[in-house]
């Protein structure tokens, strides 16, 4: 009995040292982890400080392109005016790391011949200072006027050639298929886009690119057993379903173009993947009355 009443003081004073140790121990543990949580938030201000808005703004990149055309371009029977063109950077500036602000120049019922003979289009470039020029003439007003192919060639040329003084990349791209060029104006709609193929190769220019939307359309509704009827807004203009799916078909375009990044000017002598020779054939063809554009 005596033993174990010896034993236990013993015990007790053991526990108690186990204890203070423990407490020791434990605010030693805190020591460290404050020390570690007030180093890791001093890193993260200097990783901030460093890795912050301005570096994060470097990687990110905004573009300003500037579309140029007529009443198709605009988005004319689309239920809000969003063209093929204003549907197709859209969807680049969601998916990609660039975000295209959209400056919209296109004048309803305008031609590249008015618009050169205006001199409006190189006080655009002067004052926006585009990135990116998009030259989408729908043609048919060029058609409906007899617009000779030689001025035609001129105007399309000074716009590409403004364009690039700018050190802006320019984006030739073909008009979506409608009832007009379809049918009763196909033969002068494609001798019209042929000029426009001619012209961008004939600049040699890795900064001129040719995208023919409408080719692409072509096909796309031949595999599907469509036609221009399911599109029709007006013998001149897609419905919103043509403005829909021209602008699918023109952001795989300028993917499968461009990929994911940004439309970047490149140095002269780059090879220049956007220029081609382009499949129009001859004019001919009777044309019909205006429709308003």
């Amino acid at each position: 009995m005596r033993r174990r009443q010896a034993i236990l003081p013993v015990a007790r004073r053991a526990h108690a040292w186990r204890r203070r140790l423990g407490w020791v121990a434990s605010g030693a543990l805190l020591a460290v982890g404050g020390w570690c949580v007030g180093w890791l938030q001093s890193r993260d201000t200097s990783v901030l400080a460093a890795d912050g808005t301005a570096a994060l703004s470097a990687r990110l990149t905004t573009e300003k392109v500037m579309v140029v055309g007529g009443s198709m371009a605009h988005g004319w029977k689309d239920p809000h005016d969003d063209s093929y063109l204003r549907r197709a950077f859209a969807a680049l500036s969601a998916s990609t790391d660039t975000t295209y602000t959209y400056d919209d120049r296109t004048v309803v019922g305008g031609s590249p011949v008015t618009l050169d003979r205006d001199g409006k289009y190189q006080a655009w470039l002067t004052k926006d200072r585009p990135q990116v020029v998009v030259l989408s003439w729908g043609l048919l007003n060029d058609i409906y006027d007899k617009t000779p192919l030689e001025a035609f060639r001129q105007a399309i040329a000074d716009e590409i050639a403004e364009a690039l003084a700018q050190h802006a990349v320019v984006l030739v791209v073909t008009s979506p298929v409608t009832k007009a060029t379809a049918t009763y104006n196909h033969a002068e709609d494609e001798a019209y886009m042929q000029v426009e193929s001619d012209v961008v190769a004939s600049f040699d220019n890795p900064n001129v690119y040719y995208l023919d939307l409408n080719r692409d359309m072509t096909l796309y509704m031949e595999a599907h057993h469509q036609t221009w009827k399911m599109y029709y807004g007006d013998a001149w203009h897609p419905n919103e379903a043509g403005h829909v799916l021209a602008g699918r078909l023109l952001f795989d375009e300028l993917v499968s173009t461009f990929g994911m990044g940004p439309i970047a000017w490149q140095p002269t002598g780059s090879p220049n993947p956007g220029n081609a020779t382009g499949n129009a054939t001859g004019a001919g063809g009777a044309n019909a009355s205006r429709p308003v554009a």
